[in-house]
């Protein structure tokens, strides 16, 4: 819907652009409430989540302004530890001024174990999305402990299969996708690192040996607050 409405009904819109987009609102209206899954409670939800982590074998999306993770959470994340051809994408926002009252450093340090990995910020960010190569949740919830506790939230679960690769039935996931890699794109990267591997002949396969970091502007972030801090102390 917000691609429709930036698309189609934007400041340059004109008459053509506004009535594709009420065919357009009209058919996602009807996609919507044909193959939405909305999970009942917030434990069906924080479940949902779970096995969003625990099924990806290529990619982990995961969009929240706020980020502390639960304890059930970064259980299911460690699961895939040592899957270096999981590409993990962490984007977060808010807090210009100070970025640790959005990620703090535990949360940073947690996210360093995964060999392939990128960490993203984008000031503007409200929305919450968490996906794998399958499966979606768009939801009002954060990626922070609080919320999951004590928030009442709900979320929208978007499934793709080849299935609806024929029939359209991926439409919703397909675009919500769409939307959020443009906004990925635009975001500031602020951590990336990638795995190296191996490769001895033409016949073998790739040997995972290392990581490498290729961009790191957290680390030298998380020691100064942490400086910050300590001279607070001391001053007083």
């Amino acid at each position: 819907l917000g691609k429709i409405m930036w698309e189609k009904c934007g400041m340059a819109r004109n008459e053509k652009g506004l009535k594709e987009a009420m065919v357009e609102i009209k058919e996602l209206r009807e996609d919507f409430y044909k193959n939405v899954s909305v999970p009942g409670t917030a434990n069906e939800l924080n479940a949902e989540l779970e096995k969003i982590f625990e099924s990806a074998e290529n990619r982990i999306i995961l969009i929240s302004p706020y980020i502390k993770l639960h304890d059930r959470y970064k259980s299911s994340l460690l699961t895939k530890l040592q899957n270096d051809k999981l590409e993990i994408t962490v984007l977060f926002g808010k807090n210009e001024d100070d970025l640790s009252k959005s990620m703090k450093q535990e949360d940073f340090d947690f996210f360093k174990q995964f060999p392939n990995i990128e960490i993203r910020y984008e000031k503007r960010l409200h929305a919450k999305y968490y996906a794998n190569e399958t499966k979606a949740i768009l939801t009002s919830m954060n990626l922070y402990g609080f919320s999951q506790n004590n928030n009442i939230e709900a979320g929208v679960l978007m499934e793709s299969s080849i299935k609806g690769s024929f029939t359209g039935e991926n439409e919703l996931d397909n675009n919500s996708w769409d939307y959020f890699r443009v906004v990925l794109e635009q975001s500031e990267l602020l951590f990336e690192q990638k795995p190296v591997f191996e490769k001895k002949n033409l016949l073998s396969s790739r040997k995972y040996v290392k990581s490498e970091i290729l961009v790191d502007k957290l680390s030298d972030f998380f020691k100064n607050v942490s400086y910050k801090k300590v001279y607070k102390k001391k001053e007083q």
